[in-house]
């Protein structure tokens, strides 16, 4: 149920003061006086003084039990101070001498609401009704009982009905935002909780409500500034400090997050959003024994809470155990943990059981329509397993999806979906990796077959390269650089359209992905370039295989840890004879290049490339590239160059299952961990299949050294006999 306590206007205090006084009067001359004994309770109430409250409420009733109001006061007093069992006998005792007490009533409802029973709640509200059909009160606390049990539309009626019968209630305005954002309908929830704070400048519950909102939509400046107004206000709110930690921890601000956890710790010890906060802080500050601390603490105070039964599974999938965690998701389900079910279709599909996973993440969305994470997740794995169809329609899920996108990129211009373009301008704009880029820039000529002139903004790194698309070099497409640190100067265009929802608007199946080949290539001039710098070597008239290598991709990517490796894992790969080894490797992780054993020779071909059109043309003179999975693996793809990639156990979902080969790139060879982490034995598999495309290279070298010796046959500029392009096909 939303809260919507608040702190007393200025001139409020200033009116109960008055009253105080008052009614001080008449107590001094009548301390028995029962009215100004309610009077005065309702006055330390509004005040917060709880326990002067509960001193009047109990001596007027003790004055007068048969006084209805006196016990519906202690009854607040009561529930004030936590005490409920009793507040809601004394509610009861107003009840009996009055059926029809309507705030006993209400109070009554409110209170089981409170200790978690809705159902007897509703009970209440609808007797109200019966009674009273327009009261207002009775159709908010309706409402938030409905809420209470997650039933959000019914409950979002109730707020509307109230604010039919008065327009301008700042706490119905607040309360239908509360269940619009459940109900995922993000854009009326904020409209709600603006006019929610405008009808009612502090509110601070909107305030705090909004900002988290805000912070969920990648807002975070807006969402900094509602959720400080709100603690402004409300200093003693716990879920704004909480709520703040939390924007601080997605900003990576540990150090202010610990701050602002410090002070709503200091408020309530045994909060559990606040236990729960602190963990996933310590988490990401990657202190797992920390985060255990925390955990415990919470599980301690409500071992059978869905959030904390949930994050126990997080921290049990974060140490590998999986099947553990699988069965701490599957009791926070039961206990009611929307993201759960989701969750352990991580934990499953880890474990490798992919049709559980999938009716994991599918019972996650029947759950919680709204919940973006969820449908991203069952979208991955249709695409995993074919279900190209569904998969893609759901996979736009990822736009509303902050661990996909933190702060997703807004247009004034109109989606594209797939109609006749006739001329239009429309701006097909990169998002995610460089890779991703790469693999979906092939759609650019079927846009242009629309009737559209495709704008195709990319990275800088990738703009040069991009040149070399066949609609850009016709004339029917341009290319438009996007820098996320520069403020975008847009092209003008009509529509737009993501690289990467384009498969969905086309309707991409397995076996009709389009491939005209290669459609990416390299610049001859900087082909020549590379061929100068790297020779091709020659042993005995045979000559070596020229194979470039990467090891480790984005190591911002979030399970870069299983598809990259380090260099030293590839040093049995680079022992194998007749091999030339260039490194395609960029970043960071070309350090490692330094420390290699002196038995092995490989030439740094790419770290201090400008662009990737260097490193294609790089590849352009090579045999074969072997990479693990990054943007290097994409790049060879989309050049038709023989490329094997070698992936983890649980590989992306775009390399599909227990395939060797992919759609997408006719050329690749896909080459997977039997078990997680099992580089060495990928590496075998790796090593003698080098090994007998070398042998093969032999066997055919010497043929044809053979064949030319006796027809004087002279290799061309390239020193490479035509007869050994290509044997690696």
């Amino acid at each position: 149920m939303p809260a919507t306590a608040i702190e007393p206007e200025a001139p409020l205090i200033t009116r109960l003061t008055e009253v105080a006084l008052r009614y001080q009067q008449v107590l001094k001359h009548n301390p028995r006086q029962p009215e100004a004994l309610v009077a005065m309770s309702l006055v330390a109430l509004a005040s917060r003084q709880t326990e002067a409250a509960l001193q009047m409420a109990a001596a007027a009733v003790h004055v007068a039990p048969e006084m209805g109001s006196a016990w519906v006061t202690l009854a607040q007093a009561l529930k004030s101070a936590g005490r409920n069992d009793e507040a809601e006998h004394a509610y009861r005792e107003a009840i009996r001498l009055d059926g029809m007490n309507t705030l006993a009533r209400l109070g009554l409802g409110e209170l089981k609401v409170a200790v978690g029973r809705p159902k007897d709640a509703i009970e209440e509200y609808e007797f109200i009704l019966r009674q009273q059909p327009d009261l207002v009160a009775a159709h908010l606390g309706l409402g938030h009982a409905l809420a209470s049990m997650g039933r959000d539309a019914e409950a979002l009626d109730r707020y509307i009905r109230a604010l039919a019968l008065q327009p301008n209630l700042p706490e119905a305005e607040f309360a239908a935002g509360f269940v619009l954002v459940r109900l995922g309908r993000q854009k009326e929830a904020e409209r709600r909780y603006r006019r929610a704070v405008t009808l009612q400048p502090d509110l601070a519950a909107a305030w705090i409500n909004l900002g988290s909102l805000l912070r969920e939509q990648g807002r975070e400046i807006f969402a900094e500034a509602a959720l400080l107004r709100g603690m402004e206000l409300r200093p003693d709110l716990v879920s704004g400090w909480v709520n703040l930690a939390v924007l601080e921890r997605e900003r990576k601000q540990l150090p202010k997050a610990e701050a602002y956890l410090h002070k709503a710790f200091a408020l309530n010890p045994e909060h559990m959003e606040t236990l729960l906060a602190w963990c996933q802080l310590r988490v990401a500050e990657r202190d797992m024994a920390g985060a255990w601390g925390w955990l415990r603490w919470a599980l301690a105070r409500d071992p059978e809470n869905d959030e904390a039964l949930n994050m126990h599974g997080i921290l049990l999938h974060l140490e590998g155990r999986l099947d553990e965690a699988v069965e701490s998701f599957r009791r926070a389900e039961v206990a009611g943990n929307r993201t759960a079910a989701s969750n352990r279709g991580n934990s499953l599909l880890d474990l490798g059981r992919i049709d559980e996973a999938l009716v994991a993440y599918a019972k996650a969305v029947e759950r919680d329509p709204t919940h973006p994470g969820a449908r991203y997740n069952l979208s991955l794995s249709q695409l995993r397993t074919g279900d190209w169809k569904r998969g893609w329609a759901n996979y736009e899920a990822r736009w509303r999806f902050r661990d996909v996108h933190r702060n997703p990129r807004k247009f004034r211009e109109p989606r594209w979906q797939g109609e006749p373009l006739e001329g239009r301008r429309i701006l097909l704009h990169a998002e995610q990796g460089l890779g991703d880029t790469i693999q979906f820039c092939r759609y650019l000529s079927l846009v242009v077959a629309r009737g559209g002139v495709p704008v195709l903004q990319v990275r800088p790194p990738l703009e040069p390269l991009m040149q070399s698309l066949s609609a850009v070099c016709s004339g029917q497409a341009e290319v438009a650089r996007w820098d996320a640190k520069v403020l975008p100067s847009e092209p003008p265009f009509d529509l737009e359209c993501p690289l990467m929802s384009l498969p969905g608007v086309f309707g991409t199946a397995v076996d009709t992905v389009p491939w005209p080949g290669a459609y990416l290539g390299a610049d001859p001039k900087l082909v020549e370039a590379k061929w100068a710098e790297f020779p091709r070597v020659w042993t005995e008239a045979v000559p070596s295989l020229r194979v470039g290598f990467a090891w480790a991709g984005n190591p911002r990517y979030k399970a870069d840890a299983q598809r990259s490796t380090k260099l030293e894992t590839l040093l049995p790969l680079l022992r194998v004879a007749g091999v030339t080894w260039i490194s395609l490797q960029k970043g960071e992780p070309a350090e490692q290049l330094a420390g290699l054993p002196g038995d092995i020779a490989v030439s740094d071909g790419s770290s201090k490339d400008r662009d990737l059109a260097e490193t294609a043309a790089l590849i352009a003179t090579l045999d074969l590239v072997i990479t693990t999975d990054t943007c290097i693996a994409h790049l060879a793809g989309a050049m038709a160059k023989p490329v094997w990639i070698m992936l983890p156990f649980l590989a992306d979902w775009r390399w599909m299952q227990n395939r060797e080969t992919t759609p997408w790139y006719p050329t690749a060879r896909l080459l997977r961990q039997r078990q997680p982490g099992d580089w060495a034995g990928l590496l075998e598999r790796v090593i003698a299949d080098l090994a007998h495309e070398y042998a093969h290279l032999r066997c055919n070298a010497h043929r044809v050294v053979s064949s030319a010796s006796r027809h004087r046959f002279h290799p061309g500029k390239s020193g490479v006999p035509a007869a050994w392009s290509g044997f690696l096909r």
